[in-house]
C-alpha cells in the first residue's frame, strides 16, 4: 500500500519539488496527496501574486477550470438516480428550446453523449475568443444564440469530441430538471454534503481575496504577464466555472470512491468511471468516461479530471486502487500541473517497489548517502531502492521512468558507494565517496573524482568561486 510507505517517499517529494520550483520558472504551485480519505501530504510553493511577492498558501484558491464537469455530471447522475432524467433520452426532452435548432440531429443528442462527449457539438461555439478575454463568457441568453446557431460538427456516437458547449448545456439540464439555478444546486447537493466550503462554482466576494493570480505563457521578453482575477464564466460555469483549494479537491474525489458512501450509489460511480470512449490520437492512451478523464500510468488504471484556465493549469488523479487522490494547481497557463500529477504516481510506485526488496539493517545503513546533489555538470538525486541505491535526474517529472538514465549505487563501506550500473558512457565500477559531518550530514561527495555538493550549499559556493550559476 502506498500508505506504508509515505514516511520515506514524502521527504524526497518535499525536496524535488522545491529543487523543480527553484529551475521552473513557474510563479508557484500547490500539491497535495490524500490517501483513504486523509491528506497527507498537503504543501504550497512559490508566489500567489508575483507582483505583490504573496507567498503561495494551501488556503489559496485556483480557478479548477474543466474540473467543473466532474461536478455537472455528479448533479447529473444524482438527477437520474431520483429517476428525475435518464441519461440515454434526448437533452430537448428537457430543455425545449434546443428543439428549435436549425440541424435536426440536434434533437436526438442524449444526456449521455453530452456526458461523454461524444455528440459530435462544437466545442466553444464560432466565436471562442471569451477563452482570450476579448469577449465575456455567455450568459444564458448568449449561449442559447450561440448554440442554435451551430450544427453539429460529427453525427452523434461517432468519436470522443471534447465540448465544452456541451457541458454547458448540462447546466441547462439541471436547471429544467430541478427547477434551480445551476450554482444553487451543487451548493446544496454536493459542497455543503461534503463540507466543501473554499469551493464555488463560480468566482464570488468570498473566495475574491484568496484567489491566486494567474499569469500568461513568457513571451519574448521571458516574462509572465498577470491575468486579469475578476472573470465571470456565466452560463459556461459547468463546464469551466468552479474555483477549489487542493484540500477541498481532495475531500471531493475521495468521495467519487467506490465503497465512500457519499454522492451517489456505488453503480452510478462504476458507471461514470467507465470507459466510454476512446481519445483519438492521444499519445498516452486516454479515455472518457462520464464526466471523467481515465488513463493509464503506469499500468495503473486511473480516472480524475483537467482544467485549463486563462492563467491556471490544474490536474486531479484519482487510483481507486490505492484510494489516492494527486491535486496538482498551478498559477500559470503554461503549468505542467498533468506531468508532475503523473510524475508523483511514478515516484510513490518507486518507494512502494522498493518497500519491498529492502531489509531493516540493509536501509539504515543506506538512508544517510539519500539527498540531492550538485556539480557544475549536473545534478543527481540518490534515492533508496531496496539493498541498494538510485542515482537519478531530478529535472524531469519522471526521475525513475524507462527512458531515464538510471544510476545503481550499491554499498562499499560505512563512507562509500560503488557505482555497479550505469550508461556505457558514465562511471560504472568507479566509486563514490562521502563525507560526512558530526551530525550525519552529508559534506561533499567525490563521484567517481567530481566534486558534488548537496544542493542547498552548492550556489554559496559558486558565489564564492565566482562561477557563473
Amino acid at each position: 500500500m502506498f500508505k506504508d510507505i509515505l514516511p520515506q517517499a514524502i521527504p524526497f517529494i518535499e525536496r524535488w519539488l522545491q529543487f523543480r520550483y527553484e529551475r521552473l520558472e513557474m510563479p508557484g504551485f500547490v500539491v497535495a496527496i490524500a490517501i483513504e480519505g486523509k491528506v497527507e501530504f498537503l504543501k504550497a510553493f512559490g508566489y500567489a501574486d508575483m507582483e505583490q511577492q504573496v507567498p503561495m498558501t494551501a488556503d489559496h484558491v485556483f480557478r479548477i477550470a474543466s474540473h467543473s464537469k466532474t461536478f455537472a455530471a455528479t448533479a447529473i447522475m444524482q438527477l437520474a438516480e431520483e429517476e428525475l432524467l435518464q441519461i440515454d433520452e434526448p437533452v430537448a426532452k428537457y430543455v425545449p428550446w434546443l428543439r428549435d435548432h436549425k440541424d435536426h440531429r440536434m434533437e436526438k443528442v442524449t444526456i449521455r453523449q453530452l456526458l461523454s462527449h461524444s455528440a459530435g457539438m462544437i466545442r466553444d461555439g464560432m466565436d471562442a475568443n471569451f477563452w482570450q478575454l476579448t469577449n465575456s463568457f455567455h450568459d444564458l441568453a448568449d449561449f442559447k444564440k450561440a448554440l442554435l446557431s451551430c450544427d453539429l460538427v460529427f453525427d452523434t456516437n461517432k468519436q470522443m469530441k471534447y465540448s465544452n458547449f456541451g457541458y454547458a448545456l448540462l447546466g441547462c439540464v439541471v436547471e429544467e430538471v430541478y427547477g434551480m439555478p445551476f450554482g444553487n444546486y451543487i451548493q446544496a447537493k454536493i459542497l455543503q454534503p461534503l463540507g466543501l466550503a473554499n469551493t464555488t462554482s463560480e468566482i464570488n466576494d468570498d473566495v475574491m481575496s484568496r484567489l491566486v493570480v494567474g499569469y500568461t505563457r513568457r513571451g519574448r521578453e521571458k516574462k509572465r504577464q498577470p491575468i486579469e482575477k475578476h472573470i465571470d464564466t456565466r452560463q459556461m460555469a459547468s463546464a469551466t466555472g468552479f474555483c477549489s483549494t487542493a484540500a477541498d479537491m481532495c475531500k471531493y474525489f475521495d468521495a467519487h470512491f467506490v465503497g465512500s458512501g457519499k454522492l451517489l450509489s456505488d453503480e452510478t460511480k462504476k458507471e461514470m468511471q467507465r470507459t466510454q470512449w476512446r481519445v483519438k490520437n492521444s499519445h498516452i492512451g486516454e479515455e472518457y468516461g462520464l464526466g471523467f478523464q481515465l488513463e493509464s500510468v503506469i499500468d495503473k488504471k486511473v480516472y480524475g479530471h483537467g482544467g485549463a484556465f486563462p492563467g491556471q493549469r490544474t490536474k486531479t488523479i484519482c487510483d481507486p486502487s490505492e484510494r489516492m487522490v494527486i491535486v496538482v494547481l498551478t498559477n500559470c497557463i503554461d503549468g505542467e500541473a498533468s506531468f508532475m500529477a503523473r510524475g508523483l504516481v511514478t515516484v510513490l510506485d518507486h518507494f512502494h517497489n522498493s518497500a519491498f526488496r529492502c531489509d531493516q539493517s540493509t536501509i539504515e545503513h543506506i538512508r544517510k548517502f539519500q539527498g540531492i546533489y550538485t556539480s557544475l555538470w549536473g545534478d543527481l538525486a540518490i534515492v533508496e531502492s531496496g539493498r541498494s541505491l538510485l542515482g537519478v535526474d531530478p529535472n524531469t517529472w519522471f526521475p525513475f521512468g524507462r527512458d531515464q538514465e538510471i544510476q545503481v549505487l550499491e554499498l562499499a563501506g560505512d563512507n562509500k558507494l560503488k557505482i555497479a550500473n550505469a550508461n556505457g558512457y558514465y562511471s560504472e565500477g568507479e566509486y563514490a565517496e562521502f563525507d560526512f559531518d558530526f551530525n550525519g550530514n552529508v559534506i561533499s561527495i567525490d563521484y567517481a573524482g567530481y566534486n558534488m555538493l548537496p544542493e542547498s550549499e552548492y550556489r554559496n559556493e559558486l558565489a564564492k568561486a565566482k562561477v557563473p550559476g
